[in-house]
């Protein structure tokens, strides 16, 4: 059997690809475009009808990367871009000429819409032009718009949002997108001649392609700012005063169960968030009684193992520029250890709010510099004390894309000798694109812990466009203690190693590519001996609209050095092998969802897991998900059942104003969660919210507490 699969995976993929025929920074070089400089309005409609849009060089040329069929060869549609500017703005025309406008496929009219599954075209800006750093924007043929800011060459965050605009236009045999950006709302140096990075992407769904102004590898995407091109051209610009000050008011009830009736609370609140560029690179946030009754609810998780589960952050002032405080790793921070989580200030290990009385942050670059520091202060709240939280970050950035770096985090509380402290430095190398090597050491210093207190690791990576694999070696020690950061497991020695072959295929149409790939990781105690052991294999077929197929096996090894109280399991060894198999659909269609089930042994007894969704999506103003999963445990001491549903309506009357609703059943917790937002985006980055959340049980259908909230926000642009 091994043998046929192999000899099906040799005629599929051959020849292979394994050089790239495209000298990638030699392109980056030829691709320049200057914008050019206006001095008359430019009516914002989507048509480019003005004269001295014919005045500016078109770029075009677009070539096929990323997933598509032909990666390399040029795009089966032709864009064309054109860049003007004046003493605020810039001004980006597009045309993506279309000749099938009516299977056009469009995802949606939310702000951040999701990627890959509808028509797009988006512009990546190094405004900096440091190889690193930049901005990218986009919209689809709805007018709909997406923003991201990338870090470290290739991180992003999706929850900027900057203050920008975009028409759009479709006409017969094209769609015309018109975008105006703000000086102000970028960062860029302060030359009276500047050159840009500049690269820009176009999505045609239909036939799933994806093409680029400047060539890419398949590996990467629209946030390898250091492989862009050039926007020439701009001369004379300024960011102006570059302060945004933004008001906020709130108003609402909340009710909280007591005995058999409700106790009502009223409560109004104002604060107040600044913006102020104190270089063109280097920004000062300041703000005061934070608020964010507005973001989103944590979806619930079930947790099957000894170890800490992740919850993300949501909150708008954490998010942005969060990308400096990332530790150890190009892309983000270790997935076992977090020295800085920003979600430790303000929020309770439950999850319940902690008022924060206000802060700053200062982010930003300075030569080859770049910078982070924050510092909080949150309320008394019940048992917990106030406390200080500060956080600084400091990288140097070395060669063509690696960093040095150090991180210093503290907690002290209104409680004499009541702090905690973590320092450290990381390394970043990156060698050819293809070579990374990173490494980090830590310590913590808590009142009476004076060793063992320490972490560390070391990866080596290799990745090209069809191979890659890599080793790690993590400690961390048993009283290493990051107290505003995160640990998944601790106390332990962690080595691993995996390996991973995808190749394209060739000679099958309806196949993009395959995946083989293994992994495994050695868990050892401080003392040295194994406590787990894991070995993965898995298979991943990618079809040519984006659906895919996977199995994996999973063997574990686990050795018990005290009781798992979560499901009585004894100390000891165990050894259990499952299975999971999956499969997503073309999440651009009418319906799309994913199916799947994990099942096999597990402890002592077996684990059958399995899961889903399903995604209706009748036309762009509407999309509702659905989301299953149920795990049903039998060990010896017993059948242990938990079931999850959840039920997201997102409704757009146009691309300014939203109803989101989500409700969420848990069976372990007998809980039914139901959260609802309003939105009216009123100006950009001023909006209304009315946010209803309520908790109830499901066995006596009592209410545990809801509330409903009004707030409302203002953006003074100055």
């Amino acid at each position: 059997m091994i043998s046929k699969v192999v000899a099906f995976i040799a005629l599929a993929v051959a020849p292979l690809a394994g050089q790239d025929p495209i000298d990638y920074n030699t392109v980056r070089l030829s691709r320049v475009i200057k914008a050019v400089q206006i001095d008359g309005p430019i009516t914002m409609d989507g048509r480019l009808n003005e004269d001295v849009w014919a005045q500016a060089q078109p770029a075009k040329g677009f070539t096929q990367g990323g997933r598509s069929a032909h990666p390399g060869q040029p795009a089966s549609q032709e864009t064309e871009a054109r860049f003007l500017y004046d003493s605020d703005n810039l001004y980006i025309g597009v045309i993506c000429y279309e000749n099938d406008v009516e299977h056009m496929i469009v995802n949606g009219l939310k702000r951040d819409f999701q990627s890959n599954v509808g028509d797009e075209i988006g512009i990546a800006l190094d405004t900096l032009n440091d190889d690193r750093s930049g901005f990218f924007v986009s919209t689809n043929p709805a007018g709909a718009k997406r923003d991201l800011q990338i870090s470290n060459d290739s991180q992003i965050n999706q929850e900027w949002d900057g203050v920008w605009d975009v028409r759009v236009r479709v006409e017969q045999d094209r769609w015309i997108a018109e975008f105006i950006v703000p000086f102000k709302t970028l960062r860029f140096s302060d030359a009276p001649a500047q050159e840009w990075g500049l690269n820009m992407f176009r999505k045609i769904r239909r036939v799933n392609e994806e093409s680029f102004w400047v060539p890419l590898p398949i590996r990467y995407n629209m946030t390898k700012v250091s492989l862009a091109g050039t926007l020439s051209g701009l001369e004379g610009i300024r960011q102006g005063r570059n302060l945004k000050i933004k008001p906020y008011t709130t108003a609402g009830i909340n009710q909280v169960a007591s005995g058999t009736s409700l106790k009502n609370d009223f409560d109004s609140d104002g604060g107040v968030d600044i913006k102020y560029g104190l270089t063109p690179s280097l920004t000062l946030d300041a703000t005061y009684r934070t608020d964010f009754s507005q973001a989103e609810v944590d979806q619930d998780q079930v947790n099957l193992t000894r170890f800490n589960l992740f919850f993300p952050e949501k909150r708008d002032f954490f998010l942005e520029n969060s990308g400096v405080f990332d530790f150890g790793s190009r892309g983000g921070s270790s997935s076992n250890l977090l020295p800085f989580f920003s979600r430790r200030i303000g929020l309770s290990d439950q999850g319940t709010v902690i008022p924060i009385i206000g802060g700053t942050r200062v982010s930003g670059t300075a030569g080859r510099q770049e910078f982070g520091f924050l510092s909080m202060k949150t309320k008394h709240d019940g048992l917990i004390p106030s406390n200080n939280f500060t956080v600084g970050r400091v990288k140097r950035n070395v060669l063509n894309n690696s960093f040095l770096g150090v991180i210093f985090t503290n907690r002290d509380s209104t409680i004499p000798g009541d702090f905690n402290r973590v320092y450290g430095g990381d390394a970043v190398f990156q060698f050819f694109n293809k070579i990374d090597v990173t490494g980090y050491y830590l310590k913590s210093a808590t009142p009476g812990v004076d060793e063992d207190n320490d972490a560390r690791r070391l990866s080596v990576g290799y990745r090209d466009n069809v191979w890659s694999f890599g080793g790690e070696y993590e400690k961390v020690a048993d009283r290493f203690n990051p107290e505003v950061g995160f640990i998944r497991r601790d106390d332990m020695s962690h080595y691993a190693g995996d390996f991973a072959y995808n190749p394209r295929v060739r000679r099958i149409p309806k196949i993009r590519d395959i995946t083989l790939s293994t992994s495994y990781d050695y868990y050892a105690g401080t003392t040295g001996k194994i406590e787990t052991r894991t070995n993965s294999q898995r298979f991943n077929i990618e079809f040519a609209n984006s659906a895919q197929f996977s199995i994996n096996t999973n063997e574990t090894f686990e050795r018990l050095p005290e009781i798992f109280t979560q499901y009585a399991i004894p100390l000891g060894d165990y050894k259990y092998r499952d299975y999971s198999v999956s499969f997503n659909s073309d999440r651009s269609r009418l319906i799309g969802g994913r199916i799947s089930n994990n099942w096999g042994r597990f402890w002592n007894g077996t684990r059958s897991s399995p899961g889903g969704d399903i995604t209706l999506k009748p036309n762009y103003h509407w999309q509702i998900d659905t989301t299953f999963s149920r795990n049903d445990i039998k060990v010896e001491s017993g059948r242990y059942v938990t079931t999850l549903v959840g039920l997201k309506i997102l409704y757009a009357f146009n691309s300014r104003a939203f109803l989101n609703t989500f409700f969420q059943y848990n069976s372990e917790r007998r809980q039914l969660s139901s959260n609802v937002r309003f939105n009216i985006i009123h100006r950009p980055l001023s909006d209304f919210y009315v946010v209803f959340n309520e908790r109830r049980d499901t066995v006596t259908g009592a209410v545990r507490d809801r509330g409903v909230i009004f707030k409302f926000t203002n953006l003074f642009n100055f």
